[in-house]
This record gives structure tokens, sequence and C-alpha cells, in this order.
């Protein structure tokens, strides 16, 4: 009997596993204010509804969370650019949101509404809701 097939198997599960909690994990500092919620209601990562919907992040455009009213002017702003949640400019976005709507904007006071910093770990959580939005 072989047994590395199904080492390789268990080790591959391990780290899938692994992956999912540490995402789950980076989640809580954005649950506060997000959720994840498909179009037909089913909340894929419960969350408070301060900040906009997190489902479909990839790729949109910024501020343009269906059903969303409150984004800053400075975020409506960068939105106005074209600018789209690319996974550069999510983890950009996640590590220095002022810094991020100053280098989209050209404006040197914009300010984003969001106050919370996540400086590592942004690519994981861009392709954790990637992949909840699947």
């Amino acid at each position: 009997m072989n047994i590395l097939p199904t080492l390789a198997t268990g080790v591959a599960l391990a780290a899938s596993l692994g992956s999912a909690v540490a995402d789950e994990a980076r989640w809580r500092d954005c649950r506060t204010c997000h959720t994840v919620e498909a179009p037909d209601g089913n909340v894929l990562a419960r969350g408070g509804r301060s900040g906009p919907n997190l489902y479909g992040i990839a790729r949109r455009p910024l501020a343009s969370a269906s059903g969303f009213a409150f984004y800053s002017n400075d975020m409506r702003a960068a939105a106005a650019t074209g600018a789209r949640w690319s996974e550069e400019n999510f983890v950009a976005y996640l590590a220095g949101p002022d810094e991020f709507l100053r280098r989209v904007t050209g404006d040197d006071n914009a300010q984003s509404g969001m106050h919370v910093e996540l400086r590592t770990g942004g690519r994981e959580l861009y392709r954790w809701l990637e992949s909840l939005s699947n």
C-alpha cells in the first residue's frame, strides 16, 4: 500500500484549511464594518453594515457597492478616476487608506472613512474575498 498520495492529499487539505483559518482571522478586523453578502441575500461572511458590502469587490470600480450610500467625497473622487479594486489597489488601500486616496486623486488632503490599516495579509484577504464571490 502506497501512502504517499494519501499523505499528499492530507497535507494539501491541511494547508487549505490553514489558509482559510488565517483568512478568517484577517476578516475579524474587517467585519466590524463590512459584510460579504451575495445578491441572493446569502451571508457569506457576517459583519457590520457601516461599511460597504465586500461581495464582488475583486475588479469592481471603487465606490460602487450596490446600496451603499456613505462613501466619502474623497472615495467618490477616486472612483471618478476610473480606478478599480485590483489586488494591488486593494492591498495599497488597506496598508494606508488616506495615502492611497491621495495618490489616486492627486489631492494631498484626501482622507478615507476607513480608520483601520492592514499592513500585512492584504493579498490573502483579497483572494479570500474573491473566492467568496465566485
